[in-house]
């Protein structure tokens, strides 16, 4: 099966692009790191706190969920007619769901684009995403990474806010997002986890695992324990054990691909204690979610159009309450 495939030309969505590839991807203007914007709406204004660590503070009109949409596996670029047009049709999917769920972040859960696929790959989706006026966060994909190293692809967009550290002289992709409402503490914190893009290294890996438990050390030593949230593309292998159980709701359609997890990603969320549910992506075919050793095991809604599958395309919908620091989460199509 193919995990892959998005726009160069938009024109029926009425934008007009600077279309880039990876063929011209050198010669274009040196980008710069990715910078949030200080305010990106009325309601959710952004700091990034370091390389890895964004302040998300939310302040609607009236007290409410902060509202995630979560997209998966878009696999915007293939710069093949028949899928330029599939991309087009996965953008008005974008734009209808962005007028009626009405979001206040866009979590990507991985293979924005098929970075994987040569020289002729178009990364006009970057800015597409861009032009929707919402901040968006990305937990990379193995399709992710390929032609153009990734931290050249990361510079590309202006709105995403990725995050990234640094060991052993590696530079790892995972980023760090405290939810604050009402008051100076989390509400909640997201995590995006980078889980690999070739064997034998297609999960959650050691450098990410220690800059996790990292996070957790400090939040003990300032006193936090707010709820957390973690965002991945390849499944943990308790996707697998949790179909087996058949104690979830939603479609199990394909085998879980958890590639080379062997459960120790998913052994560190449960010991934390705070890690609630983890949102994945990379299996097209599956939507079910249910809960494994007292965390929440949830798949997204295959959206783009480019990828391999039968099932609508669509989103998930997590909607998360500062005020109770409890969750909920629900398919949506557009409509």
């Amino acid at each position: 099966m193919q995990r892959r495939d998005f726009l160069r030309n938009t024109a029926a969505t009425g934008i007009a692009l600077s279309l880039r590839s990876a063929g011209n991807f050198s010669g274009a203007a040196e980008p710069q790191e990715t910078t949030p914007p200080v305010a990106v709406s009325s309601v959710l204004s952004i700091e990034r706190l370091d390389t890895d660590h964004f302040r998300l503070v939310f302040r609607p009109a009236e007290p409410r969920s902060l509202r995630i949409l979560q997209i998966t596996d878009t696999h915007f670029g293939n710069p093949e007619a028949e899928h330029q047009e599939r991309d087009a049709r996965t953008f008005e999917l974008l734009r209808r769901l962005l007028a009626a769920e009405r979001p206040d972040l866009i979590a990507h859960t991985g293979d924005f684009i098929n970075n994987d696929r040569g020289d002729k790959i178009s990364f006009a989706a970057v800015e597409v995403l861009d032009s929707l006026g919402v901040p968006w966060t990305h937990a990379l994909g193995n399709h992710d990474v390929g032609h153009v190293p990734t931290d050249e692809y990361y510079k590309l967009p202006r709105q995403a806010l990725l995050g990234y550290f640094d060991r052993g002289g590696q530079r790892q992709r995972a980023a760090r997002y405290d939810v604050v409402a009402g008051n100076e503490h989390p509400a909640f914190t997201l995590y995006a986890f980078d889980s690999g893009f070739e064997m034998p290294r297609k999960h959650v890996g050691p450098p990410q695992l220690e800059w996790f438990a990292e996070q957790l050390a400090r939040d003990r030593k300032a006193e936090l324990d707010c709820p957390q949230i973690a965002l991945v593309h390849i499944p943990v292998r308790e996707f697998e054990q949790l179909r087996a159980s058949e104690q979830f709701s939603g479609i199990f359609g394909e085998q879980v691909c958890f590639e080379s997890d062997e459960g120790v990603a998913f052994d560190a969320f449960r010991r934390c204690g705070r890690l609630r549910a983890v949102f994945s992506g990379h299996d097209h075919e599956n939507d079910y979610c249910g809960l494994r050793d007292g965390v929440e095991l949830v798949y997204g809604r295959v959206t783009g159009y480019s990828g391999y599958g039968d099932l609508p395309r669509g989103a998930r919908l997590i909607e998360l309450d500062p005020a109770t620091g409890s969750y909920s989460h629900r398919l949506v199509f557009g409509v």
